[in-house]
């Protein structure tokens, strides 16, 4: 507070609490019951003849801390009863702006270089061509560190009309875009040692004019960067993906999802509610340090919006293998708001859109302002290890009495037993090595985390029913052919293979089919016995109208004849530690968000009543009533029962008071 309160021109009184007003409330003590006016900051004589306006040109010192003591009023009597003590509610409310780490709005999206460390730049022709973990970098504005990680939008040599030294826009552009972890960094080489292979753009690279930048950012930030008063924009979200079940993939001999990052946070889980079948789950909170009250007390429903422009979201409106503007924006402005009965407060869920026809993707607890994400394919794409930036849909699944042509009864078996239920998801995998028309060269990524299920089920003779497998329909939008690599310059993402997986699971020992509640050591890959657990483009990419045309029809020797999936090579390091990524590694919220957002003030509303008839003189050694027909009142102290100052009001300027003046003077403090 400063030493004087600022002139105002009209009248209020700021109040506060002393020392002793806050030790009485932290004791549970704390009350109110008289009221002292002063007017001792009132020289009467300093101006006799009124050239000279107090109710004006008065200074008066602001409340303190330390206030002095007082016990009677100007004029000499004892402190007065308070008229009344009541209470108020009153509600604040107000927008935030888009803040997170990018700049723009939809479609015209750059990043922020000021909440990263700063940027290099990869040429790809200074790179050694085989997609290894090791890179060289040839200027920017920041050399990395280790431990430190680092964001990519990788753009293929097919993109040479996207080539930039200098900060991205990312509007007609979708790119895959890879987080890794920086091992070490040699400053005399400018190579750069990485947790995970690099995209292998062959021997094109040489030759290639393309350019990108590689942003660098602290690892776990928020605890140790943003927020500490290190930077001086902290408007930076947090976000943990919590597993409370291991990947898909995982042996008995690796270590699971206790060693995974964020564990610490699944108790949230359990606070909220959620149930085994949502396995896994993302929170995005504001933790972060001197910040003060950024986002006042709640959140406003119906406001919240995340953006996330990196992010090519599978259910986004354009055609199979066309789109070409990025990003997803999630709200939480269609739908009720739901009464959460574990976490006893509501939530609104958070959708793709703003209507009926948009998926639920988590949910937003304004009260708790918290977001969480519950949609796993989201959560993929946010997931640093997932070598994805893209999402893929969910298979379709029913079963048939006939295995696929050519083959017939004779030849295959149906694979669909009565007691057992049947997880089916897929992965996609492209040649690892870049060649025109066939691959962009990005490394093996992970497999769909849309699991559906099916139970078995025997055909009227008891034999086993086999397996149909398909894809919905403009589920591809960002996939490209061989044609769309070319016609789109290189951007969106391909694949040369899609393989099912499948897990076979004895309903008699997992009877809750959940997928958080199945193993995740048993998964096949379907092998390509007779052509149906493997779809390939042949000598190309596979081109995504063919893809959703096409039916697997899963037979007993294809499951017999596959293989177990492993999480081996870019996916062995799982624990926590201090060079290798793991899942939940993932600690900053890498998007905007904009809300509205609500505080609620609660007033304690003290009336002092002064009569017209009473007051009207003052003890104050300067008043002479020969000159002097007002009283001025500065300072305001409100008594506890024992006679302790525990607040002190004072008023912008000097309150009038005289015959003529009836005063009730409210003072609020708020809590």
């Amino acid at each position: 507070m400063s030493g004087y309160l600022q002139p105002e021109p009209f009248t209020y009184i700021n109040i506060k609490l002393t020392d002793e007003g806050r030790k009485k409330l932290s004791l549970g003590q704390l009350n109110f019951a008289k009221a002292v006016v002063s007017d001792r900051e009132i020289n009467y004589g300093i101006d006799n003849l009124n050239y000279y306006d107090i109710t004006c040109c008065n200074r008066v010192l602001a409340p303190k801390d330390n206030q002095p003591s007082i016990s009677l009023n100007y004029d000499g009597s004892l402190p007065l009863n308070l008229q009344s003590i009541g209470s108020a509610t009153q509600y604040a409310t107000a927008m935030t702006q888009s803040t997170g780490f990018f700049t723009g709005a939809t479609n015209g999206w750059g990043i922020k270089e000021s909440l990263s460390l700063g940027y290099s730049v990869i040429s790809y022709s200074a790179q050694t061509p085989g997609g290894g973990t090791s890179i060289k970098m040839t200027g920017g504005t920041h050399f990395p560190s280790a431990d430190e990680l680092m964001f990519v939008m990788w753009e293929t040599v097919q993109n040479s009309a996207s080539t930039y030294a200098g900060n991205v826009v990312m509007s007609a552009n979708p790119s895959v875009c890879l987080w890794y972890r920086v091992l070490s960094a040699n400053t005399g080489t400018s190579m750069v040692s990485l947790d995970r292979p690099l995209p292998n753009f062959g021997a094109t690279v040489p030759t290639s004019s393309q350019k990108v930048n590689a942003y660098f950012y602290p690892y776990n930030g928020i605890q140790e960067y943003y927020g500490s008063a290190m930077t001086v924009d902290v408007s930076v979200w947090n976000m943990n993906v919590v597993r409370t079940t291991s990947e898909i993939g995982t042996t008995n001999s690796m270590s699971g999802y206790v060693s995974y990052g964020s564990i610490e946070y699944n108790g949230t889980k359990q606070y909220l509610g959620f149930s085994s079948e949502t396995k896994n789950f993302g929170i995005i909170h504001y933790t972060n340090n001197f910040t003060g009250n950024t986002y006042a007390e709640e959140l406003l429903p119906g406001t919240v919006q995340l953006d996330i422009p990196y992010v090519m979201w599978h259910r986004y409106p354009a055609s199979t293998g066309q789109a070409v503007p990025w990003g997803l924006t999630l709200t939480d402005t269609y739908g009720p708001d739901v009464f959460d009965n574990a976490a006893q407060t509501t939530f609104r869920p958070l959708r793709d859109g703003n209507s009926s026809n948009s998926l639920v993707v988590g949910r937003v607890y304004h009260k708790l302002k918290i977001m969480i994400i519950t949609d796993q394919e989201l959560l993929t794409a946010l997931t640093y290890k997932s070598n994805r930036n893209y999402t893929l849909p969910k298979v379709e699944l029913d079963s048939t009495v006939v295995p696929k042509f050519p083959l017939s009864t004779v030849d295959a078996t149906g694979i669909m037993q009565t007691g057992y239920t049947y997880y089916v998801t897929y992965i996609t995998e492209s040649e690892p090595v870049y060649a025109s028309g066939l691959t962009y060269g990005y490394p093996v990524s992970s497999p769909c985390t849309y699991y559906n299920k099916i139970d078995g089920v025997n055909d009227i003779n008891g034999d086993p029913q086999y397996l149909r497998v398909n894809f919905p329909s403009n589920a591809f939008p960002y996939m490209r052919s061989y044609t769309g690599m070319d016609t789109y310059s290189g951007t969106g993402w391909n694949a040369n293979k899609v393989q099912l997986l499948v897990n076979k699971v004895d309903t008699t020992l997992y009877p809750y089919n959940q997928p958080g509640n199945i193993p995740t050591d048993n998964w096949r890959l379907i092998s390509n016995v007779a052509g149906n657990g493997i779809y390939s483009g042949g000598s190309s990419t596979i081109d995504p109208l063919q893809l959703q045309g096409f039916s697997y029809v899963i037979s007993q020797e294809d499951y017999d004849s596959g293989t177990t999936y492993s999480l081996t090579g870019a996916y062995s390091g799982f624990n926590q530690n201090a060079s290798l990524l793991t899942y939940g590694d993932e600690y900053m919220y890498y998007g905007n968000i904009k809300t509205g957002i609500k505080a609620t003030v609660f007033k304690t509303v003290l009336t002092v009543v002064l009569p017209n008839n009473q007051f009207n003189s003052t003890l104050n050694q300067s008043f002479d009533p020969v000159y002097n027909t007002n009283i001025y009142i500065t300072e305001i102290a409100i008594l506890d029962a024992s006679g302790k100052v525990v607040a002190v009001g004072k008023p912008t300027v000097p309150i009038t008071k005289n015959v003529n003046n009836y005063l009730a003077i409210q003072l609020e403090i708020d809590f």
